[in-house]
């Protein structure tokens, strides 16, 4: 935990009761269906994930095996967890003290040109999906490719289906060109919901000023990462980020698209080994770097169980009781509510 000497008593019960009353989301993540997931997140108060329930580039069948067994493992918690696919879930699982599963794709591949396998995977619970993973696809271009093209003609009828079907815009993984077109060709507010502002760490993974404001203009919201290697500092490139780091990130969505477009996307991998990553570098290239294992996270931010430590940065940087909430996860809140009520 953040070292409870930098916070008086007042902020740190003020704290506590922030973090008690809001409804606290984490924008991405891959949960480990094991039971110590359910210890890390009660812990830190959190009432509900975007799991990526598919593995980029999985293939179909691999796809809906992959939603099956979530199904399956939070059938056998479900006092613990329960799947959400409308607001009220989220409610639901706020007031009853369990865990709300949003089931969030990185990718549309397993979906290729078939679009009425997008109404498939909505009636299969899917509520927030990633357009591209890295790569260019049938939909657009991802921000690993050195060129960026923008969105195809069936990539705009894609999101148009998504619309008109509910399901959440991701464009975390997508080039600039292509994040700024979906906002544009999307009727609703679009997420990216695990990313970090290029200017203060340029990455290919990162957000440029330009496409943060196009954001705000549309009413988007952006989740910031807790992983070291985007929160690094360019003249500083080996040292640990810390809190203030990542409220700095924050601080800096605000300056440019207000505070309604900031929210939290750790982009957490519970199952991650240092294998998954030589793995994971092999495939998607060295997007995480060669960071120590136990430095690869956010200092103060090792699991989602010191989720109250990014209240407690933003009690200490000022930010009100109001705005606290809307980062911790009113903003995510306003964004599912305008989409998933079609």
């Amino acid at each position: 935990m953040l070292n409870t000497t930098d916070l008086s008593a007042s902020e740190q019960a003020r704290v506590e009761k922030l973090h008690a009353e809001a409804i606290v989301m984490d924008g991405s993540i891959v949960v480990e269906m094991k039971p110590a997931h359910f210890d890390r997140y009660k812990s830190g108060g959190v009432t509900v994930v975007n799991h990526t329930v598919c593995e980029p580039y999985a293939d179909l069948a691999t796809s809906l095996r992959q939603v099956d067994f979530c199904h399956k493992w939070i059938k056998a918690n479900s006092d613990k967890v329960l799947r959400a696919t409308t607001i009220a879930d989220i409610h639901e699982a706020k007031a009853s003290g369990r865990e709300a599963i949003i089931f969030g794709p990185q990718d549309t591949e397993m979906i290729g040109l078939d679009l009425s396998l997008l109404g498939t995977f909505h009636d299969l619970g899917i509520r927030i999906l990633q357009l591209t993973y890295q790569r260019q696809n049938w939909i657009g271009t991802g921000c690993g490719e050195k060129s960026d093209d923008g969105l195809s003609n069936y990539g705009r009828a894609f999101i148009k289906e998504m619309n008109q079907l509910g399901i959440v815009v991701d464009v975390s993984h997508c080039g600039q060109t292509t994040t700024v077109q979906a906002m544009e060709a999307s009727e609703h507010p679009i997420m990216i919901t695990h990313s970090f502002c290029a200017s203060l760490s340029p990455h290919i993974r990162a957000k440029t000023d330009e496409t943060i404001r196009a954001l705000g203009q549309h009413g988007g919201v952006m989740g910031i990462t807790g992983l070291s290697p985007y929160l690094y500092y360019p003249d500083a490139p080996t040292k640990q980020p810390d809190m203030a780091r990542l409220v700095e990130h924050i601080d800096h969505v605000v300056e440019l698209a207000g505070i309604d477009s900031v929210a939290i996307g750790l982009d957490f991998d519970e199952t991650f080994t240092p294998e998954k990553r030589a793995e994971g570098a092999k495939k998607h290239g060295a997007l995480l770097g060669q960071w120590p294992w136990d430095e690869r996270r956010c200092k103060y931010l090792n699991d989602a169980a010191e989720f109250p430590n990014i209240t407690a940065g933003l009690v200490k940087r000022g930010y009100s009781d109001e705005d606290i909430k809307k980062v911790m996860g009113g903003n995510w809140m306003r964004v599912m509510e305008a989409v998933w009520k079609k």
